[in-house]
């Protein structure tokens, strides 16, 4: 099997107990894949009975039962207790890989990173800022993981491959993430996959307006799954960044549209003042957010949905970074990845809002 690994990939190394949100708080419940769930069940002794205690099995689904600290074999030195005495012989697979993305495409696999985890998110932040390029090296080796794709269509897999790779060669001419070109490109490829028109290319459009995000879209992609009450227990920090902005913007934004728009942007414009490269990182975001999830419309065809949940995505991680800097002299770049890492574990419940 021909493997494509992003260039960060391997740079990645958990740092564990220094992690500042470790993925073992309760942020998620831990899903355990079906093979090791039966070794659980089948495990003898007092080992046996710990694991057989501590799991559930609802809708199919087996997962680790939380604590109010999260998962609980989380031990009060921030480490994974079963990982110390047992090595990962007893590790969900999810454990053991995340925050490794391994997407199995039938003819090749894409390996990436996910951002939720804090190092990972700073290995995409330092490469940014040092203009470094993503780019895949490819291998040849064999695989362990599930197939992700019910498409076999060779040729419309190719076609978004030298699409993809047109779209990132528009961003790196200087096109901004949020330009509507890229959406004029996207409900054309739309109309496209609906047999009106070819397939076109993104190096076809251009575009000097961009994509006005205000107060009335944000609510919109917010409220609609994103944000939740039970943040304030599972995700404290992007908790107090919503109700920040549910403060500062929500009631205004009903009452004056005009006058929340003018907030927003001088928020955004501090925002600058402390981060000179907001654009580059911006341009930089959305271009991984192309080599990790564009590739999702092989399954379901939706350029438009997909192209415009990108901008959508990248704007938010703006806001937040922007309300979360606010009150601060300076930010540092851990702390942009921080704020990164619990923004992309809720970040795809914006996707069901866009339309």
């Amino acid at each position: 099997m021909e493997i494509k690994q992003i260039s960060i990939f391997k740079e990645f190394k958990c740092i564990a107990k220094e992690c500042p949100i470790n993925c073992c708080s309760n942020i998620w419940k831990i899903p355990i894949d079906p093979d090791m769930y039966t070794k659980y069940l089948n495990e003898k002794g007092l080992w046996g009975l710990l694991l057989r205690c501590l799991t559930m099995k609802r809708r199919g689904i087996a997962t680790f039962r939380n604590t109010f600290r999260g998962c609980p074999f989380w031990g009060a030195d921030h480490l994974c207790s079963i990982q110390k005495k047992h090595g990962t012989s007893y590790m969900p697979v999810v454990c053991i890989q995340f925050p490794r993305q391994l997407y199995n495409l039938k003819f090749f696999c894409e390996e990436t990173l996910f951002l939720a985890c804090p190092e990972a998110a700073r290995l995409f932040l330092a490469s940014a800022a040092g203009n470094k390029p993503f780019e895949f090296t490819v291998t040849e080796g064999s695989i362990s993981y599930e197939v992700n794709t019910t498409n076999d269509d060779r040729e419309f897999l190719d076609y978004l491959l030298k699409a993809r790779d047109e779209l990132i060669m528009m961003l790196e001419s200087g096109v901004s993430f949020d330009s509507m070109a890229i959406l004029h490109y996207g409900q054309d490829s739309q109309n496209a996959c609906l047999g009106k028109t070819p397939l076109p290319s993104p190096l076809d459009y251009e575009s000097w307006e961009h994509y006005q995000m205000t107060c009335e879209k944000i609510d919109k992609w917010l409220f609609n799954g994103f944000y939740h009450p039970r943040l304030r227990t599972i995700s404290p920090l992007l908790y107090q960044l919503c109700r920040k902005y549910i403060r500062k913007f929500g009631f205004q934004g009903r009452r004056n549209p005009c006058a929340a728009a003018k907030k927003l942007s001088v928020l955004q414009e501090s925002l600058y003042a402390k981060m000179p490269d907001l654009e580059i990182i911006s341009n930089r975001y959305y271009e991984y957010f192309l080599l990790t999830d564009f590739l999702d419309i092989y399954e379901d065809y939706s350029f438009s949905k997909h192209l415009l949940f990108g901008i959508a995505k990248t704007h938010l991680l703006r806001l937040f970074i922007a309300l979360y800097a606010e009150d601060q002299e300076a930010i540092d770049p851990r702390e942009i990845a921080t704020v990164m890492a619990v923004y992309e574990r809720r970040a795809q419940q914006i996707f069901s809002s866009i339309s």
